[in-house]
């Protein structure tokens, strides 16, 4: 048995995505749509700032969508709030769901509890004593709380992606050695701390909560980078043989207060 390595948690997260039924939208009177687009900017203003956690919003390409919200919340019950906070708005009668997914901020500890346990044997803590795991995962989440409770990364562009790691019959992520697997993701990091002036990287994990195993949010000001990156990791074993991909979906971030420019047609500002 190879065992499944220890994951930290932090914000739950809701990617929510809608498409706007535009026939519908344009028939309005202007006056209509500004009342409207009012009481929705409104909502949107206040869940940027809301007590404890953070939310933002995009518009999308393709016709995956028009229009996506990130929410981040210390709970399942905080972000039921915010989704049906935007189903009470007149807005939502002319918005069609698109996609949606739920997770949770994770950080792997691959390599963290490599270098958590080093602090703790140089403190004379040694694996397998009286309390060592307490203490271990004490300082893991001490090293790992600004990854796991972060504000929205400021990029003005988005990329989100669901994954999960093959599981067949001849090629299981999971059957693996657990060192061979810290293995893989130690050179899998390597690449993506290449791009880290650049992109910052959100990982969420979603097992038992979506039908993806994972979560994967890209904020960056070059949209470029999403390419470069992803497909320099494709090369990795890591995604090369053990990785499934689902769905890519990237956003040009805007201000709440510019949603009404938004369905307006013009650039999103952010």
């Amino acid at each position: 048995m190879s065992g499944a390595p220890m994951t930290l948690e932090g914000w739950y997260a809701l990617h929510d995505f809608y498409a706007v039924d535009w026939p519908r939208w344009n028939a309005l009177p202007v006056a209509e749509q500004e009342v409207i687009l009012l009481e929705a900017t409104t909502l949107l203003e206040t869940q940027a700032h809301p007590p404890d956690g953070h939310s933002a919003c995009w518009t999308l390409l393709t016709q995956k969508g028009d229009l996506a919200f990130l929410h981040w919340r210390r709970g399942l019950e905080a972000l039921r709030a915010e989704q049906t906070a935007l189903s009470r708005t007149h807005l939502r009668a002319y918005l069609r769901p698109t996609y949606s997914y739920l997770s949770v901020v994770e950080l792997g500890t691959y390599e963290l509890a490599a270098h958590a346990a080093a602090m703790l044997e140089r403190k004379g803590i040694h694996a397998g004593s009286p309390g060592h795991d307490e203490a271990l995962k004490a300082e893991l989440e001490r090293l790992a709380r600004p990854r796991l409770f972060p504000e929205v990364p400021p990029g003005r562009y988005v990329c989100f992606y669901p994954m999960s790691k093959r599981r067949g019959e001849q090629v299981n992520w999971f059957d693996l050695p657990a060192d061979e697997r810290a293995e893989l993701m130690r050179g899998h990091g390597m690449i993506g701390r290449k791009y880290a002036a650049q992109v910052v990287q959100v990982i969420s994990g979603s097992v038992g909560l979506d039908d993806w195993e994972w979560g994967v949010t890209l904020f960056a000001d070059d949209p470029l980078v999403f390419k470069k990156l992803v497909y320099e990791m494709r090369f990795d074993p890591a995604s090369s043989r053990y990785a499934l991909f689902g769905p890519f979906y990237v956003g040009i971030r805007f201000a709440p207060g510019a949603l009404g420019d938004v369905m307006r047609g013009a650039v999103a500002a952010s």
